[in-house]
């Protein structure tokens, strides 16, 4: 057999050997991602998260989209132009939206989850769409039980039972994986009562994870309620 006849005969071999371990491998392993009609689900999916999820890079692809997202609420709304059309002032409401893109792209992201649940339920003060991407999250991740814990601290936030909530939160600060917007809510809570110390014992907290997005705000809220604190000494 010539040579290129004999290239040409072992690349098809190739081919065919491929596609019949993809076959037989496809049958054998079940993907723990949701199919993509579900990963493209959400209403600001863009054609790129298509493209990384076809290319086996969907952990990055939830990552672009968790950036971005984070780009979505932490920019002014009032500078943006489709505040006319979004009725925006500071309502973010795609932020949903936002954070469904990245939990359906990577359902077991669980920070997504918790971070926005804390974003719609305390910041934004609507607790349904709270509720429903804590539900996700559940379904998605359902030996997680801290997510039924935060679905109870929506309810005290909806029954303005101030000291459950302060109680709830308490029970996350100390945790690694607790987002500081929700020790943040705490402390203010603390401070709303003018239970300074507490206050300070959750913003140091805050100034210990050296988060750049808090760290001048938690230095700030320290030497403020430390004055506050000297000045209520019996």
């Amino acid at each position: 057999m010539s040579g290129p006849r004999a290239a040409g005969w072992l690349l098809g071999a190739g081919v065919i050997i491929m596609i019949s371990l993809a076959t037989v491998t496809g049958r054998r392993y079940s993907s723990p991602f949701p199919p993509l009609s579900i990963s493209l689900s959400s209403e600001v999916t863009p054609l790129s998260d298509f493209a990384g999820i076809s290319l086996g890079f969907r952990k990055l692809t939830a990552d672009i989209a968790w950036v971005q997202m984070l780009i979505y609420y932490g920019t002014d709304e009032a500078a943006t132009p489709w505040k006319e059309v979004e009725n925006g002032g500071g309502r973010y409401p795609l932020f949903l939206a936002y954070c469904q893109r990245v939990a359906r792209i990577d359902p077991y992201f669980k920070h997504i989850f918790y971070y926005g649940g804390a974003v719609l339920g305390w910041n934004l003060n609507r607790l349904d769409e709270a509720e429903t991407l804590l539900k996700e999250g559940i379904q998605a991740n359902p030996k997680e039980w801290r997510f039924q814990q935060f679905l109870a601290g929506l309810a005290f936030q909806k029954n303005h039972n101030v000291n459950k909530l302060s109680e709830f939160l308490q029970g996350f600060v100390d945790q690694d994986d607790c987002p500081n917007l929700l020790r943040s809510i705490l402390a203010n809570i603390y401070k709303k009562q003018k239970q300074y110390k507490k206050a300070i014992e959750v913003w140091t907290i805050v100034y210990n994870t050296q988060d750049p997005i808090y760290l001048k705000r938690a230095e700030s809220q320290i030497n403020e309620l430390s004055s506050m604190e000297a000045e209520n000494r019996p």
